[in-house]
């Protein structure tokens, strides 16, 4: 395969593809696709099956068996491929942070650097990218043949891909290498690793009683999870790579009522599955601690992002990535984060996995978040050109 002139033509096609991207990603955009929203999420997911059965591909849906989205794949292979034939996949989620009227509010928007817009960079760009970087290859078959490749949309990344992950792990089982659609840095990097976390509850019940006239009767919950707040935080040691953090809390009834219910909403961020057993055994045995003297305290379903670590097939695969940029006169860096995301689901697999190779912006999660214009033709280029050195790469 001549590097250079597959460079040269995936440059071509794309800055020829480049309006209907941006018209793509404006209409992914105007789409609410908050992760509790399931109507929503799913009538993305409809959008994004007609544009993958227009380009030729095959849809599969999955239905998880709890209140998200259904995760979706669009299928490439070769003609006369077997069905289980080895693929790349592509990995992309169309869950945004953002709830049901926030378009209505802050639509897609535009000016001469960047585009704007709820879920535009994290990450309905990289959807788009993933989506033109198949249809470049599949236009330059006269040069190269399309790789297999699979691109998977899910549907709850945003709140612990509790309904998408175990499709994402089922469908990684033919996988050669992996690419996560996840944005880049905001300096460009592409990500080579990235923290677990675990996601929880914790229910708090004690016993309500008039704080004026019956005072001493009532058992405060808040109070327990005050002190259970406390205790759990201690756990955190930031340098070793792990925390706890209790980011909502709520509770009570009333100013004069002794609260008989408390709730809190935890994150756990570590470094290895062995830090998280750790925490959430001495989680346990805290609120174990607590369950006397008429305080009782549940800890709900734990949802666990696994750890993405850095290994030599995923060195290998960003090294391959570095080389298709360099042909479009990029020198890609990789950085390690400590935010959580799905690629740990296929690097736990042993399949080669690189992530953030979407689009460069900024400000995700909040309303002035951002996608520099000029990245999302740019980072399409190389994750087409790296898609087909990969897949000479890996068996």
């Amino acid at each position: 395969m001549d590097i250079k002139l597959c460079a040269e033509r995936i440059s071509s096609l794309v800055d020829e593809f480049t309006p209907e991207m941006f018209s793509m990603l404006k209409e992914a955009v105007n789409m609410d696709s908050g992760s509790h929203d399931v109507e929503d999420v799913n009538a993305l997911g409809e959008y994004l099956s007609r544009r993958l059965k227009e380009l030729g591909g095959e849809v599969l849906r999955h239905h998880p068996d709890r209140a998200v989205g259904d995760p979706l794949s669009g299928i490439f292979l070769p003609e006369g491929a077997a069905r289980d034939v080895r693929r790349l996949l592509l990995v992309g989620h169309r869950d945004t942070v953002f709830p049901a009227g926030t378009v209505a509010r802050r639509p897609f928007s535009r000016d001469a650097a960047n585009c704007y817009g709820p879920g535009v960079l994290d990450q309905k760009g990289g959807n788009v990218a993933g989506f033109f970087a198949i249809k470049t290859l599949l236009a330059m078959q006269e040069l190269t043949p399309c790789p297999p490749v699979e691109i998977i949309y899910t549907t709850d990344e945003e709140i612990g891909s509790s309904g998408s992950g175990p499709y994402v792990t089922e469908r990684c089982k033919n996988a050669k290498a992996a690419f996560f659609l996840e944005p880049a840095r905001v300096g460009g990097e592409l990500v080579l690793a990235r923290d677990g976390g675990s996601l929880f509850r914790i229910n708090v019940y004690g016993k309500g009683a008039h704080a004026g006239n019956s005072f001493q009767e009532g058992v405060s919950a808040v109070n327990a999870l005050a002190a259970i707040t406390l205790e759990c935080s201690a756990l955190s040691n930031d340098p070793a790579g792990y925390n706890v953090n209790f980011g909502l809390v709520g509770g009570g009834s009333g100013s004069i009522v002794v609260p008989e219910q408390a709730w809190a909403e935890v994150w756990c961020r570590y470094s290895t599955l062995e830090q998280i057993e750790m925490l959430l055994g001495q989680i346990r045995k805290i609120l174990d601690s607590h369950n006397r003297n008429g305080i009782r305290v549940e800890m709900g379903e734990v949802i666990t992002y696994q750890p993405f670590r850095e290994s030599a097939d995923n060195d290998r695969l960003f090294e391959i990535t570095r080389e298709a940029g360099r042909a479009f006169g990029l020198e890609l860096k990789g950085i390690a984060t400590g935010g959580a995301a799905d690629a740990g689901l296929t690097a736990v697999q042993g399949v080669p996995t690189l992530d953030g190779l979407g689009p460069i912006g900024g400000n995700m999660h909040v309303d002035e978040e951002y996608l520099v214009s000029a990245s999302l033709p740019e980072r399409t280029k190389v994750l087409a050109l790296a898609m087909l050195l990969a897949d000479r790469a890996f068996k």
